[in-house]
């Protein structure tokens, strides 16, 4: 059986300037074998497009590019799998950036090749448009799609929860949470209390 490989995703810069891109892209090998090679539950095994559909995983390192399975797929990302990014740089409280490495699962294959990614600020309960951009896959019919992206100060900040979601023809068709963690704004050691916090220390 040849080798199942999932569609490389690919980015287009925009010509507006922005502080979060597309850095790099990564495909994945699934090494297929028929049925008869395989033993029973493994052939059985669920695919991750299924176990993961609807889904964003922020994963803390790059996944291999070849897994021996599916289930060796699916146990990678559940074991690199986070919700907490810490930064990549961090100079001071006004410049920090944040790597996010991602990999999408859909429920369905995709119908076009542009999809919306975008994200939101939802610390305080609401949801706040941050920033969003299409991104174009090289294959329709894909559910996997794949990337990493860098966040920037000043439009993301430390300590805020946010949602990232992926749109495909005006309807979210997969999602995550995910928590960025930093210095900030105590990123000189000292602290502050309010007139009233003075009162009761």
């Amino acid at each position: 059986m040849d080798p199942e490989k999932h569609p490389r995703a690919r980015s287009r810069s925009s010509r507006r300037r922005r502080s979060w891109w597309i850095l790099a892209l990564v495909s994945f090998l699934v090494l297929g074998a028929g049925p008869g090679l395989l033993g029973g539950s493994l052939a059985r095994a669920a695919k991750p497009e299924d176990v993961f559909k609807g889904k964003i995983i922020i994963t803390k390192d790059r996944l291999p590019m070849r897994f021996a399975s599916p289930g060796a797929f699916t146990a990678a990302v559940q074991a690199k799998k986070i919700d907490k990014v810490w930064p990549t740089e961090e100079k001071d409280a006004d410049h920090g950036t944040w790597d996010l490495e991602y990999i999408a699962f859909f429920a369905q294959p995709l119908t076009d090749n542009e999809i919306q990614i975008k994200f939101y600020d939802v610390t305080h309960g609401d949801k706040k448009f941050i920033a969003g951009d299409p991104q174009y896959t090289r294959d329709r019919g894909s559910r996997i799609f794949s990337a990493s992206i860098q966040l920037a100060k000043p439009e993301f900040d430390v300590n805020k929860h946010y949602m990232m979601t992926i749109e495909s023809s005006h309807r979210v068709i997969a999602m995550t949470q995910f928590w960025l963690r930093g210095k900030g704004a105590n990123y000189s050691g000292k602290v502050e209390f309010s007139d009233e916090e003075t009162r009761h220390r």
